[in-house]
């Protein structure tokens, strides 16, 4: 009778995910502010021991109408380049640098919420047709707000999209790439 007691303890134990190879979520976020642009960056990843089975990214965008900027370096007429660099971080990190290549670039650009909506829209065209990578939510609701969010899945994509995309599928390997950009990453 004993080892039948011990036997269901066990079962429990294991049904609640309590036991080895439950799955779990990793969170990252990045948030950032420059000039009138605040963006904030969240990668949820559910892996089990050290496999990721799912990234889900959110990007939201808010643009302050209060701020007084040009958008322009030292000038005020639009023709002077910016003097920011690609690495502060207003956009970077979608999905992998593959994506990012798409998105940054924006030394030379007056940065709003048309243009990032316009970046990751090409975001989609490039990569809409990767078996496993999809466009979750999309949301533009005011001209001061942009939200947008991935899905990566890894039971579903292949090893060469994961390779285009620069993503692992080893939990320490992504948690290492995040924190190394500056996000904030806990369980």
């Amino acid at each position: 009778m004993k080892k039948y007691f011990i036997l269901a303890i066990f079962g429990i134990f294991m049904l609640t995910g309590c036991g080895a190879g439950a799955t779990k979520t990793m969170s990252c976020s990045y948030k950032n502010t420059a000039g009138n642009l605040t963006t904030k960056m969240t990668y949820k990843i559910d892996y089990q021991d050290t496999a990721v089975k799912k990234v889900r990214i959110a990007y939201d965008y808010h643009m302050n109408e209060n701020t007084q900027m040009d958008g322009v370096g030292t000038g005020t007429d639009g023709t002077t380049n910016d003097t920011q660099n690609d690495n502060d971080g207003i956009i970077d990190g979608v999905v992998g640098s593959a994506i990012d290549s798409v998105i940054n670039g924006i030394t030379s650009t007056i940065l709003d919420i048309s243009g990032l909506r316009e970046r990751h829209n090409n975001v989609q065209s490039m990569y809409g047709n990767i078996n496993g990578f999809s466009v979750q939510n999309t949301n533009d609701a005011t001209d001061n707000d942009y939200h947008v969010s991935y899905i990566i899945d890894y039971d579903t994509i292949s090893d060469n999209d994961l390779n285009t995309l620069n993503l692992s599928r080893d939990i320490d390997t992504l948690r290492r790439n995040y924190t190394s950009q500056g996000f904030t990453c806990g369980e």
